[in-house]
């Protein structure tokens, strides 16, 4: 009889280190989950690229203003004469927000 003394304080034990365990893989997930969310980063504005504000924006300014843009900004550059147009431009920033 004296085993069943000890019956509910096992229970409330065992319940507490389960919902303790659970509680701290809710708290991971979270965690994981935050880090899954990405930066959304807009295209620069045609006129931040211009660098020297001279109308023209040329692939060197893009690199130097926008570095995390270059790559794209520079297969924008369909006619490979070093500069993006604003026509260039405008189709790279559509093609960019569709991705």
């Amino acid at each position: 009889m004296t085993g069943f003394r000890y019956l509910p304080a096992l229970l409330i034990l065992s319940a507490g280190i389960l919902l303790g365990g659970c509680s701290k893989t809710q708290g991971a997930s979270k965690a994981t989950a935050a880090e899954d969310v990405t930066e959304v980063k807009l295209i620069p504005a045609y006129e931040s690229l211009d660098k020297d504000k001279d109308g023209i924006v040329t692939l060197a300014e893009v690199d130097a203003v926008a570095p995390d843009w270059a790559e794209r900004m520079h297969a924008c550059d369909t006619d490979r004469n070093k500069t993006l147009s604003r026509g260039e431009y405008d189709v790279c920033k559509q093609t960019s927000a569709s991705h």
